[in-house]
């Protein structure tokens, strides 16, 4: 049982856990005696079709309410946001957050502490030294985190499910407002005290994941669209070069006509228009992306400022 408020809050989402629930709390409370820490585990029910409430609810009876709180949600809503919902129910100092399939190792949450504590950061994630997925998955996840990494600048190169988070930093992320929720984009824009540290990845232990390839490019589609300006400026870069390519060609056809005469008006016409045209379609759909991307940041509920933690020493 626990007395007092706990140091640590353990966020998990579940969907899909039935099976891996319940070793996941047993390897989560090893880890957290043997340490010496005091600590409490939320899970969030995320709605997922098999047994996992059941299971939670008799963890809970088991290890008492003090230790395990369980939430339901009224239907599937994401990881993300049953992650900021568990957000709402914390009471230790810091939060860390995992996966329920055993993917993700409680022995490794030493490491985010230790990291933490070197550097008194806000958010530490941590680094896969290799990914355990099927050798596709690998790949398209690995695509797919470089081009959003590239396209938000500010989104840190490491982010994973897999961190330790200040928590009167995670319950800024209860105040956002948004078409999309991403937890690493909101934690972007609430601060840059953060780090990463390697751990393991292991194989998931039983079940199937229910990020498909399909899933997960859907996933990147809608983060690069609500959090990045990059499709934006794609446009409008592509407009610019269509100019330039369009004025170079129409000042080539310009001096061979004056000079040799031996161009009839058809293609190059056409050519000229058209590119013109094109060019002018794309700047403006560049021009009106900007527009919308910037009503979008100014209608998002994000904070003002957050005060930085200071160090009594």
């Amino acid at each position: 049982m626990i007395v007092g408020v706990p140091q640590y809050s353990v966020v998990v989402p579940t969907y899909r856990g039935q099976d891996t629930i319940r070793p996941l709390a047993q390897q989560i409370d090893t880890f957290f005696r043997s340490a010496g820490l005091s600590y409490e585990l939320i899970f969030v029910n995320d709605c997922g079709p098999d047994q996992s409430w059941q299971v939670m609810q008799a963890l809970q009876q088991e290890l008492g309410a003090d230790l395990v709180k369980i939430v339901r949600l009224a239907r599937n809503f994401g990881q993300h946001n049953a992650l900021i919902c568990g957000f709402a129910h914390v009471r230790g100092q810091f939060i860390v957050t995992m996966d329920e399939d055993l993917q993700h190792s409680p022995a490794d949450i030493g490491r985010l502490i230790a990291a933490q504590a070197a550097g008194n950061f806000d958010v530490v994630y941590g680094k896969y030294e290799m990914l355990q997925h099927s050798g596709f998955r690998n790949v398209t996840s690995t695509l797919l985190k470089k081009l959003l990494s590239a396209s938000i600048p500010d989104l840190h190169a490491d982010y994973t499910a897999f961190r330790l988070i200040r928590t009167s930093i995670a319950r800024h992320c209860l105040q956002m407002r948004n078409s999309y929720t991403f937890l690493d984009g909101y934690l972007t824009w609430i601060t840059s005290n953060v780090t990463s540290v390697f751990v393991t990845h292991s194989e998931r232990a039983a079940g199937q994941s229910s990020y498909t390839v399909r899933k997960l490019i859907e996933h990147s589609i809608n983060i690069f669209v609500t959090f990045s300006d990059l499709p934006v400026r794609i446009f409008s870069a592509t407009a610019v070069g269509i100019f330039f390519l369009t004025t170079c060609y129409a000042l080539y056809v310009l001096v061979r006509k004056l000079l040799f005469n031996d161009l009839s008006a058809g293609f190059p016409t056409l050519a000229i228009l058209l590119g013109f045209g094109v060019g002018i379609i794309l700047l403006g759909l560049g021009i009106l992306g900007e527009y919308i991307h910037r009503i979008n940041l100014k209608t998002t509920r994000r904070p003002i400022f957050v005060e930085a933690e200071t160090s009594n020493e």
